[in-house]
């Protein structure tokens, strides 16, 4: 190599992406890895602090607080971000809530419940909505929905969870069948049990955050439509072989 050439920067394999729920666990494992890759990333999250300590790790992410069970202000926060960086092409929707309780256990109310449908379904929902024209008129573009073994089997104390997630892949295999043969690739992303906050205490052999991240990004880069992370790997073998085992499985997850 000539010592006088100067050597060009790798194109980011992917546009600029957002990532929701980026102040910890899988969301801020995603903005670091993508960040290692050189796509530029927007933080979304509802700790600021976290997020700008996110920020600080690498240029490339840039902090975004929000807080998403805010329904009615998700279409002027697309539009801000659109505004701010014209250059967006992937969202993805991780963000999740989840109340490890039974519906009779004392102290879980209406408020409880209603955070966590809007945190994990109606978010994701409005706020694709909301992007979807940006995101269209791209080139190439892609909604990326982060779903949960759950959403095929229930867990026994995530009821409402588990709903949000079944909710959430059926929405993106409709979503898919809306947008086939536009720009907009729909991508599902189906997490095992991964090693979060969230799931701080409870659980064994939990992934890493971070091998689930990067398993994430290796399927997105790789084309596939449906991405079965870790353990979630054997769920559509057992849900077609056996329903019965895998429901008991994730009955205790």
């Amino acid at each position: 190599m000539n010592p006088h050439t100067v050597e060009q920067p790798r194109p980011a394999p992917l546009p600029r992406t957002i990532v929701t729920g980026a102040s910890s666990g899988i969301g801020r494992a995603l903005a670091l890895h993508l960040a290692s890759l050189g796509v530029p990333v927007v933080a979304l999250g509802r700790d600021a602090v976290r997020l700008q300590s996110l920020a600080a790790q690498h240029q490339l992410i840039h902090a975004w607080p929000a807080d998403l069970a805010r329904i009615g202000e998700i279409d002027a926060l697309a539009q801000q971000i659109v505004a701010r960086f014209p250059d967006l092409g992937v969202l993805i929707h991780n963000a999740g809530i989840q109340h490890d309780l039974r519906m009779d256990d004392t102290g879980y109310g209406s408020a409880d419940i209603q955070q966590e449908v809007d945190v994990n379904l109606v978010a994701p929902i409005a706020f694709t909505r909301a992007l979807l024209p940006h995101l269209q008129g791209r080139r190439q573009a892609c909604v990326v929905n982060v779903t949960s073994a759950l959403a095929h089997a229930p867990k026994r104390t995530a009821a409402v969870y588990s709903a949000t997630k079944a909710g959430l892949r059926l929405f993106t295999q409709a979503l898919r069948v809306q947008l086939r043969g536009s720009s907009v690739r729909v991508v599902d992303a189906v997490m095992p049990l991964v090693d979060t906050p969230m799931t701080q205490g409870r659980g064994r052999g939990k992934l890493p955050a971070e091998q689930a991240a990067q398993a994430l990004v290796a399927g997105l880069l790789a084309g596939r439509a449906e991405i079965h992370i870790g353990k979630a790997r054997w769920v559509p073998a057992l849900q077609r072989w056996a329903p019965g085992l895998l429901a008991r499985m994730l009955q205790n997850a």
